[in-house]
């Protein structure tokens, strides 16, 4: 038998693992709202090609944002503060109110703490700075579908206490 070295596994490819052996077959849908084309498109091919993810639709606006969501039924919602007719924070508002137990996950270019501060008043689980590289968004991910609420590296370093209180989690998430 020919040996070689084992290749090291980080903090996502254990939460995948973990996922897959608590869910076998089952991967998380994921709703996608930004209004940049490109950036939808990098995010649909960054998480199609997980085993345990999948993207089930995506929208531009936050009218088409909310009907989308309520007729799919995601897991987890990717939204973007800056949309194309108004307010990702107003969506965010509504998905709250409308789908209690939906995830919802800001990823935006604002890395100024009163936006992430907001985005948690408004409702979302997480927030990850654009800027940021793919890992932190695949953690933040599964950091939510486990129950917890994250805070990328970036803003985290800027506001600490940032945070609401929930089950513990890593580094990044909640202690």
């Amino acid at each position: 038998m020919r040996g070689g070295p084992v290749p090291a596994i980080g903090p996502v490819e254990c939460l995948v693992m973990a996922r897959q052996l608590d869910n076998p077959g089952k991967r998380i849908r994921l709703f996608l709202v930004d209004d940049e084309p490109l950036v939808r498109r990098g995010l649909r091919m960054l998480f199609n090609v997980q085993p345990d993810l999948e993207v089930c639709g995506e929208a531009e606006t936050e009218a088409e944002a909310l009907k989308g969501i309520l007729a799919r039924q995601p897991h987890l919602a990717v939204v973007d503060l800056t949309l194309k007719d108004g307010d990702g924070l107003a969506l965010i508002r509504q998905l709250h109110l409308r789908c209690p137990a939906l995830k919802i996950l800001v990823f935006s270019m604002h890395a100024q703490v009163h936006f992430a501060t907001a985005a948690f008043a408004a409702g979302a689980h997480g927030y990850v700075v654009k800027e940021e590289g793919t890992e932190q968004v695949l953690e933040a991910i599964h950091v939510l579908m486990d129950g917890g609420c994250y805070l990328s590296e970036q803003m985290a370093a800027k506001a600490p206490g940032l945070l609401p209180r929930t089950k513990p989690r890593g580094k990044t998430g909640v202690p």
